[in-house]
């Protein structure tokens, strides 16, 4: 009787672990391109950070800078050639503050660059002060796939 309940217990076990279980609430989709933030000082963000922050000072427009690159894999596993970072060119991008309201549209250059520069206020900041944070979102689609980024551009002096 004990080895009939062990062996019905292992087999639930078994039965229940071996279920893959979709996430309910975010279907992933592979990003279509890699996304690059540029700051002030011409540095991009490394793409991998999930949110990331841009420092502008105040005393000045905030300018945006981004560039776009296809990351082709063809040659992920020779390491004499690796992977090739492809500008997109004459890509638009809407960019939107996370609240919905649209700021502006950009397209990309020859390069994958892409700049639009605004005033505080018409990113909803009247008086910026050292920290002040407005939180974005970029929205285009690229080979029919829909892709959005989230930034953050942070006042300094």
């Amino acid at each position: 009787m004990k080895k009939t309940a062990y062996i019905l217990f292992l087999s639930a076990i078994i039965l229940l672990s071996g279920c893959e279980k979709q996430d309910p609430f975010v279907d992933r989709v592979v990003s279509p391109l890699l996304f690059l933030v540029i700051d002030d000082n011409g540095l991009p963000s490394n793409g991998t950070t999930t949110d990331p922050t841009v420092s502008t000072k105040i005393s000045k427009d905030v300018t945006f800078n981004i560039k776009l690159l296809e990351l082709d894999k063809t040659n992920i596993l020779d390491h004499t050639k690796g992977i090739d970072s492809i500008a997109v060119k004459s890509l638009k991008v809407t960019l939107s503050l996370r609240s919905g309201t649209k700021i502006g549209e950009l397209t990309t250059g020859n390069d994958g660059k892409a700049t639009l520069t605004k005033k505080w206020a018409d990113l909803g900041v009247a008086s910026p002060k050292a920290g002040t944070t407005v939180l974005l979102s970029w929205s285009g689609t690229y080979k029919d796939v829909a892709f959005t980024k989230y930034t953050r551009i942070q006042g300094s002096n």
